[in-house]
């Protein structure tokens, strides 16, 4: 069951999320009533009219270390001096707000090619249980198909969605999953559902008949044969991305970041740069032909092309 926006209060703080099994630390939740719900974008999202962000911030916490939205104008303008993965702020009004936008295109007889979102996870463990706006923007959606729909995260919660979703027939779940190797995950992104988790999302949602694409970015540690055996069948295409281009400045920003220096940290000096992600490619290709699998913002693109 959703829980409305009036049931939390700006300001509450979470820690453990005992329905949903997210472990966090403090975060601080404020609320927000926008004026506009889909912001006009373009950059690596060329593909896309608009985005679409039901919340700024993020209740990950500093689990995805090399999360490029830390230093992005989101976390400037909005954090007030709090870090990255400490902070979220709820649209609260976004749903209402978007039907109103919608509303205003489809007299226009304009449909909209829509990401949700560049920014932040729609569908965060520790925020959509209780706020649904994520939900609430799926049904509106829904009575406003878009030319284009595409729903990226890494959280099952999702699931939860999938009846919504469904009936969109534009609709694509991008789900990431980044490793095939659970002790890598645990390691690098721990506060992130198990990858037999999200792998069970990405074959339910196919099952379903929900065009499922899995976004392997960044590419993190793995065994390149293993992995693409276990994702080939459970989704329609495969977006394999690593830090070097992934990152839209050549691996500067990675740097910046110091995402080598994690890496070996961590046990896995030398993985970074381009030739990372080679024999995955080879492999996905392999099993699932080209046209099936692409790489960073060409193949993501492109699979969009296809898609529409």
């Amino acid at each position: 069951m959703q829980v409305g926006a009036d049931s939390v209060k700006p300001g509450a703080v979470l820690t453990a999320d005992r329905r949903t099994g997210q472990k966090g630390g403090v975060l601080t939740i404020r609320h927000r009533r926008v004026k506009s719900a889909l912001t006009k974008t373009g950059g690596f999202l060329s593909g896309f009219s608009h985005s679409l962000t039901p919340y700024w911030g993020c209740s990950y916490g500093s689990s995805c270390f090399y999360c490029y939205v830390a230093e992005s104008q989101i976390q400037r303008f909005h954090a007030d001096g709090r870090a990255w993965g400490e902070w979220v702020t709820a649209k609260i009004n976004i749903a209402e707000v978007l039907e109103r936008e919608l509303d205003r295109l489809a007299r226009r007889d304009i449909r909209p090619r829509i990401y949700c979102s560049g920014s932040t996870d729609p569908f965060q463990p520790r925020l959509e249980p209780r706020y649904g706006l994520s939900g609430q923007c799926l049904e509106v959606l829904g009575r406003f198909p878009p030319a284009l729909l595409v729903l990226q995260t890494r959280s099952p919660l999702v699931e939860r969605y999938f009846e919504l979703i469904a009936a969109i027939p534009t609709a694509v779940l991008n789900l990431t999953i980044e490793t095939d190797d659970d002790s890598v995950r645990r390691k690098l992104t721990p506060g992130c559902a198990t990858v037999e988790r999200r792998l069970a999302v990405a074959r339910a949602a196919t099952a379903r008949g929900i065009f499922t694409q899995i976004s392997v970015s960044p590419a993190l540690p793995h065994n390149p044969e293993r992995f693409a055996g276990l994702i080939a069948d459970a989704c329609r295409r495969v977006i394999v991305d690593d830090f070097f281009h992934g990152d839209g400045a050549r691996g500067a920003r990675s740097r910046r970041r110091l995402v080598p220096e994690r890496l070996a940290q961590h046990g896995y000096p030398g993985w970074f740069g381009p030739d990372t992600t080679r024999r995955l490619m080879a492999a996905l290709i392999e099993r699932m032909g080209e046209e099936r699998v692409g790489y960073s913002q060409a193949g993501f693109n492109r699979g969009l092309t296809e898609t529409a």
